[in-house]
């Protein structure tokens, strides 16, 4: 029972400890926001981070019509070469499942185990 305890609190240490990293990036609204202010995008984005604003739905939802036209014109204009017709698949969506089900049925196991 004590392993049991001080793997779950091992875990829930590991996972507020790394929740920032997933939050330190620029999001969508940061661009959107950038470019309302003053009609310029006045800071550097990665390609990466100007698709990641196309394929927000938040933004186009409740931004401002206009704006968000202006925007996706301009920001299409600034990525060249990509095909925007076919989601790509990594298939790393897939591995965290697996990883997902593995780790249920290791956890099942293990408190099976323990119970008796």
């Amino acid at each position: 029972m004590k392993r049991v305890i001080v793997f779950s609190m091992v875990v829930a240490v590991l996972v507020m400890a790394l929740s920032g990293v997933a939050l330190a990036g620029t999001s969508p609204q940061d661009i959107y926001n950038d470019y309302a202010d003053n009609g310029k995008l006045d800071g550097t984005y990665t390609d990466a981070q100007l698709q990641a604003y196309l394929d927000d739905a938040t933004v186009h939802g409740y931004g401002d019509e206009s704006t968000v036209d202006e925007l996706d014109a301009l920001v299409t204009s600034m990525l060249t070469g990509e095909d925007r017709s076919e989601f790509p698949f990594t298939g790393m969506e897939m591995a965290l499942l697996a990883v997902g089900a593995l780790a249920l049925i290791g956890a099942g196991v293990v408190l099976r185990k323990a119970s008796r």
